[in-house]
């Protein structure tokens, strides 16, 4: 199944891989280029066991075509998963997502979080909000997700 949302400069998508979801959100007004967006979030979805290890990712025309950008784009952000050693390409298969060992997976989580949380300061501190109105916030948007 494949879902696709343009609204406000975001465009999201959600497809279907063997037996899981992953989604993948692109932000054509991001500074941070797509094949980049596409990579990080696939890396997530691998570590996070979203993806599962002998599953195929979506190839490379289908992700190209549903989130409307340039095959070269998403063969730069799979590629960047090999050379992670994440996935590998399989002829008459694609990209297959490879075991990934536990203690990797949480350290590589773990620094991504500390890495949103160094933005999340900067853009605190720049709207002048004070560490007890971020830990509200935060308290708030946890218990909103749960």
């Amino acid at each position: 199944m494949i879902r696709i949302l343009a609204k406000g400069g975001l465009l999201f998508l959600i497809t279907r891989t063997v037996g899981s979801a992953m989604r993948v959100v692109v932000s054509m007004a991001s500074a941070t280029p797509i094949y980049e967006q596409i990579r990080r979030q696939v890396r997530s979805s691998i570590l996070s066991g979203e993806v599962h290890p002998g599953q195929t990712l979506p190839s490379l025309r289908q992700l190209a075509a549903d989130l409307r950008v340039s095959v070269i784009t998403v063969t730069r952000a799979y590629n960047d998963l090999v050379a992670e050693g994440l996935v590998h390409s399989q002829h008459g298969r694609g990209f297959v997502v490879l075991d990934v060992a536990p203690d990797i997976a949480s350290a590589a989580l773990r620094a991504r979080v500390d890495d949103t949380l160094r933005e999340i300061v900067i853009a605190a501190r720049q709207a002048r909000l004070s560490l007890t109105d971020i830990h509200n916030h935060l308290d708030e948007i946890w218990r909103k997700d749960d």
